[in-house]
């Protein structure tokens, strides 16, 4: 057994508008005893603006950014090999399963590497914040959860980490590699206080577990936000195996004769509500309902009266019909997004001669490359992948049509003032201005900071403009 640790920084929020910037990740051995590290630092692509936010928190400074090593292809293609020689193992982060891997599935796919290399066989996927949720759900005496100056609860790694005797300065957050030393810390100490609740979440790890759960005959204890709910799986989603319909026990079901128009809307409604979907390969908080039920939260019906609704939800026919058209209908009338970026969930899997004509497209030279993407690569998302980096990395191997469409890509992806779901240099220089309206006179280091930040993303694309 072994474990990879890993932890992102990157230019923003949104993965599929943004790219790692640090990368770090820790092999260890299944006592947690490291093995090896690596850390990785990519250029910011050109056609990429990073979010101001971004880097005041991450302390990211323009000029280090430009020094980095690796290009962004260089530097997707060192993950995919660190991938490749792990495997089997299990990839931790904190908070990894939201954004880490996301982020790094939508740059692996943007940059004509297979998306889901970490959900395929041999890889298991675990977030070290999750557990903490568990835990902190589950035996809240074993684990201290810190309380912002206002007083509420916080699970940030920084304070969670120094409020249990971890020792990690604030100065110290937001490095790639502090933070996975961090996170393997927090893990250690989660195992030796809760065993039996780690061992139970790592058995999560993979959908395969989450989904024996939900399959079974019994109630099990489905973790929402700070409390424990007994529920049932009612079914997969047709056509999505790794997402299940759920029903809620606390609730009595009387919306077993409703239409699938009115199940959707039970389904999809925001808040509180009888029925939900849960993701097996997400690692949810799922157990059996006897590890939950000691410390469920507000009024729970008795486990025999959980297996009556159980039995009646599943054994009414109809429900389960109109249930499935609703699943079926989810995204019904939704439009794909145009722009290729977006489009990794709504475009399709990628074809197996896509896949093989992709990596080969890795192993080439620019001008093979070129070919690569004009006559073999079916894919219009991977075809407009292709074209992009060659008009960024290698220009010259382009007809003069391909050049200036590449240009107008470039101009329109910085400055349009379109509603765009991509942060544009206008954008960021507007959010930089409002940034500086609140540090004022009092705060000198933040306001130089955000100057050097406003002149970097001010004079970014010069030279391609230029060169266009």
């Amino acid at each position: 057994m072994s474990y990879i640790f890993m932890d992102f920084e990157a230019s923003g929020l949104t993965p599929a508008w943004n790219v790692p910037l640090q990368a770090a990740y820790v092999e260890t051995d299944g006592d947690l005893r490291p093995l090896r590290e690596t850390v990785l630092r990519g250029r910011l692509p050109a056609h990429v603006v990073p979010a101001p936010d971004a880097l005041v928190v991450t302390g990211l400074d323009p000029d280090r950014i430009e020094a980095a090593p690796l290009s962004q292809l260089e530097l997707m293609q060192a993950i995919a090999r660190i991938l490749n020689a792990a495997s089997p193992t299990t990839i931790l982060g904190y908070s990894n399963l939201a954004y880490d891997e996301e982020l790094q599935r939508h740059s692996s796919f943007q940059t004509l590497h297979p998306p889901y290399a970490t959900s395929m066989p041999g890889f298991k996927r675990a977030d070290v914040l999750i557990m903490l949720r568990a835990v902190a759900m589950l035996a809240p005496e074993v684990i201290t959860i810190p309380v912002t100056p206002e007083g509420k609860p916080t699970m940030r790694l920084g304070p969670v980490c120094r409020a249990n005797g971890i020792t990690f300065a604030e100065a110290d957050a937001h490095d790639a590699l502090n933070d996975v030393h961090a996170t393997i810390a927090l893990f250690r100490l989660l195992h030796e206080r809760a065993p039996t609740i780690i061992t139970a979440m790592m058995a999560n790890a993979h959908k395969s577990g989450p989904a024996g759960l939900l399959a079974g005959p019994a109630p099990v204890g489905l973790g929402l936000f700070n409390r424990m709910m007994p529920a049932g799986g009612i079914m997969p989603v047709p056509g999505n195996a790794s997402s299940w319909a759920v029903a809620d026990l606390t609730v009595d079901p009387a919306y077993l004769d409703a239409t699938p128009e009115q199940l959707g809307e039970l389904l999809f409604a925001r808040g509180e509500r009888p029925l939900r979907l849960v993701k097996t390969n997400a690692q949810p908080i799922l157990l059996h309902w006897g590890m939950a039920a000691p410390d469920a939260q507000g009024e729970i019906p008795s486990a025999g009266h959980c297996q009556a609704r159980l039995a009646r939800i599943r054994g009414h026919a109809r429900f389960r019909d109109n249930l499935a058209i609703a699943l079926s209908g989810r995204f019904t009338g939704k439009e794909p997004s145009p722009w290729p970026d977006a489009a990794l969930y709504s475009g399709g899997f990628i074809s197996r001669e896509d896949a093989i004509t992709s990596r080969r497209w890795h192993e080439v030279a620019w001008d093979q490359r070129v070919r690569l993407g004009r006559e073999l690569l079916g894919d219009v998302r991977l075809k407009a992948f292709a074209n992009r980096w060659a008009w960024l990395e290698s220009p010259e191997e382009l007809s003069v049509a391909e050049r200036e469409k590449g240009a107008a890509w470039f101009a329109h992806r910085l400055d349009t003032l379109e509603d765009v779901p991509w942060l544009t240099r206008p954008a960021a220089l507007q959010r930089i201005a409002a940034l500086k309206a609140v540090a004022g006179p009092a705060e000198p280091d933040r306001l130089r900071q955000l100057d050097a930040i406003q002149r970097w993303i001010a004079g970014r694309g010069r030279t391609f403009s230029q060169a266009a």
